[in-house]
């Protein structure tokens, strides 16, 4: 069995998955009508929210008695790009047959990935590989993060499902499982903090390797602490530049906010003008965004 802990402990059906209801109640009814006319998909949304393991659990649900190796062909579109070789490795799948296997299942992951005009070439294939009206068709089924991205000609072939964020009490039950499973001591069992969650955008995929690997649940945490002491002391711009080196500024300024109202910093006179600071600034260049945020921020700080 595998020691990675975020493949190890992968829901295998679709019961097991947690939030999600309305995606599962769709895809359970396609089960049980055998996918009947049903589309290609697109389950977009964050990292770490599911998609994957919803596609897989579909998968093999359908076909529990059938090798995953038969009924299912995965593709992570970001390490084969080439539409050729996604063609003929697609039209090989699909020309073989197998007993009790209706309709087979393709899976792109990362479809946004690929180049423009690969994804318009994905249309040609859909068509090309859709016979009989879907009887005998293999299912899509493309996962992005960002359905934006995603071809137009792509998007229009498909029903699009949005995966959102699990709800917090879902992800600590699962990270504690995980971790009693693993035979931690209660002492030693970590879960995200509600700011932790909503700076990592509820991506289980990274709290589970965080745990694993003894990484921290919020990486941003440290970077925080640097930020309010500097600003103390009036140093901030080298921590906003560190931060601008690790994300570009509008994700920055996301986690700063998020911050922010946790601290209660909202509610500071100053909060208005940073805000308004941050508007500003936001496509500017990087130093007109250093010359501009930290001497606002450092005033948030003495008011």
């Amino acid at each position: 069995m595998t020691s990675v802990w975020t493949e190890k402990y992968r829901p295998n059906r679709l019961c097991d998955i947690k939030g999600h209801r309305r995606i599962k109640a769709v895809f359970e009814r396609a089960i049980a009508h055998a996918f009947a006319g049903f589309p290609p998909v697109i389950l977009y949304g964050p990292p770490g929210t599911g998609k994957t393991s919803i596609a897989l659990a579909l998968a093999q649900e359908t076909y529990p008695e059938v090798s995953p190796m038969i009924s299912t062909l995965y593709l992570n579109a970001s390490d084969e790009r080439s539409i050729e070789v996604i063609r003929e490795r697609i039209l090989q799948f699909t020309r073989t047959t197998w007993p009790g296997v209706a309709r087979k299942f393709v899976i792109f992951d990362e479809v946004e990935t690929m180049t423009e005009p690969a994804q318009a070439s994905l249309r040609a294939l859909l068509d090309d590989v859709d016979r009989d009206g879907h009887k005998e068709a293999p299912l899509f089924l493309f996962l992005c993060n960002s359905l934006y991205r995603v071809h137009p000609a792509v998007r229009s072939r498909c029903v699009a499902l949005f995966c959102g964020h699990v709800p917090i009490s879902h992800v600590r039950d699962t990270l504690t499982g995980i971790q009693r499973a693993e035979g931690m001591a209660e002492a030693d069992i970590r879960v995200p903090s509600d700011l932790t969650f909503k700076i990592q955008r509820g991506d289980l995929r990274s709290f589970v390797s965080a745990i694993q690997y003894g990484g921290e649940l919020n990486p941003w945490d440290d970077w925080f602490r640097r930020l309010e002491g500097a600003s103390r002391d009036g140093r901030s711009v080298f921590v906003w530049e560190d931060g601008l080196s690790r994300a570009p500024f509008c994700i920055l300024v996301r986690h700063v906010f998020i911050w922010m109202n946790e601290k209660k910093l909202l509610d500071h006179a100053a909060a208005g003008e940073f805000v308004q600071a941050c508007l500003e600034v936001q496509d500017a260049p990087q130093a007109t965004v250093l010359a501009v945020i930290p001497p606002i921020w450092e005033r948030l700080f003495r008011t």
